[in-house]
């Protein structure tokens, strides 16, 4: 693990490069007094920094602004917001840091705690797939992408999603990923916008559903009927001829459209888009179900749920981990439940990392589930081995 610390106290970042050095073994601890000297850092070592902790009232430039210069530089490590500023201002910046696309491993609250760093830095751990992968430290080209798509190096990963009421399995979220010859496995942060670019994500998006609906047809062979959940890319919102392709992909493999979810991200919504609109709404026409992904975290409001076909909402992990760590975040949670249960629609919960987790999301009104304490995200032959020891301990 590699860090940079910015804060203008020298006591403190003195207290934060002992705990992360001798405490947890770091490799490096880079410090910066200022946001000047921490850009200068990161111009050197972007690539290699894996965690950013960062204070907000600075000398120079606040860290709410250089939040926003990271988002700019597309950093891909985890970011720790520490300060003594109050609660609500405190949300206010997690929830910004999450608008920019920043990996927010969390908050620590000043006078530092050695623990409360030593256990926020161990979490990492159960964050596996969105910490940056070796792999993908050389970023990748389009000719590589477009390889990749014509030589099938793309495989869907099967996450689990268990019911509230019954732990049973009840289906899967699709997701794609790279297995790419000469690196390890490359995941979506390090392909998907390359692919959006460069108008590779619609071929991407058709060879994922063909994939996912052959893996259903074979699933519904063996008398199962699980739900399947694919994400769609907002661009594609935009392209008359989706409902088309996968109305045609579920006839050919039988698939039942109510088993299918198609996810798409909330803060990519924008309702005055008349051609999303209409593709959302030939798709809800033909039974297929539209999920809000990430809710919470985009622009939501009332008259949106009610204005737009969709049916279910998944609920942002960090809601589920902050109403897990704060009694006082509960109601948060909470409430955004009951409202999506008072508009008829279903709701899923992502992020169950702990038993804490789970025990609160049994009982918490949703309908169905996911995270890494139930399972990460897995290729179909270790899929069938999981779902076995699954059925084993819920018997």
């Amino acid at each position: 693990m590699r860090c940079l610390i910015l804060d203008d106290s020298k006591a403190i970042t003195g207290l934060l490069e002992t705990i992360v050095m001798d405490e947890l073994g770091a490799a490096q601890a880079l410090v910066a007094n200022n946001v000047a000297d921490a850009l200068v850092l990161l111009e050197k070592k972007s690539a290699s920094i894996d965690v950013i902790f960062c204070d907000l009232n600075l000398p120079d430039i606040d860290g709410v602004a250089f939040l926003r210069m990271l988002s700019e530089r597309d950093f891909q490590g985890y970011i720790v917001i520490v300060s003594s500023v109050s609660h609500r201002v405190l949300k206010s910046v997690e929830h910004l840091a999450r608008n920019h696309h920043l990996k927010l491993l969390g908050t620590i609250i000043k006078p530092i705690s050695p623990q409360s760093v030593i256990q926020l830095l161990r979490s990492i751990g159960s964050h596996g797939e969105a910490k940056p992968q070796p792999s993908a430290k050389e970023k990748l080209t389009v000719p590589e992408l477009v390889n990749a798509l014509e030589e099938g190096y793309f495989e869907c990963y099967y996450q689990p999603q268990v019911c509230a009421m019954t732990r049973n399995v009840v289906g899967f979220e699709a997701l794609a990923r790279l297995q790419h010859p000469k690196r390890s496995l490359i995941f979506p942060n390090d392909f998907i916008s390359l692919m959006e670019q460069h108008n590779l994500i619609l071929r991407l998006t058709k060879d994922q559903i063909v994939s996912v609906f052959k893996q259903w047809e074979l699933w519904h062979q063996q008398g199962h009927c699980y739900r399947i959940a694919i994400n769609i890319s907002a661009l594609l919102l935009n392209d008359l001829e989706l409902p088309e392709f996968i109305l045609e992909q579920i006839k050919k493999y039988g698939v039942k459209p109510k088993l299918l979810t198609l996810e798409i991200t909330e803060s990519c919504l924008n309702e005055d888009r008349i051609r999303a609109l209409e593709v959302l709404s030939r798709l809800s026409m033909y039974g297929i179900n539209l999920s809000i992904d990430d809710f919470g975290t985009g622009y939501s409001s009332i008259e949106r749920l009610q204005s737009l076909p969709f049916n279910e909402v998944k609920i942002d992990r960090s809601f589920v981990q902050s109403a897990a760590a704060s009694e006082s975040e509960r109601p948060v949670l909470d409430s955004m439940i009951g409202m999506a249960n008072r508009l008829g629609l279903r709701v899923v919960l992502e992020g169950v990392e702990t038993l804490e987790h789970w025990q609160m999301v049994c009982h918490s009104g949703c309908d169905s589930f996911q995270g890494y304490f139930i399972a990460k995200p897995m290729s179909v032959d270790k899929l069938e081995e999981w779902l076995a020891d699954w059925d084993k301990m819920t018997d």
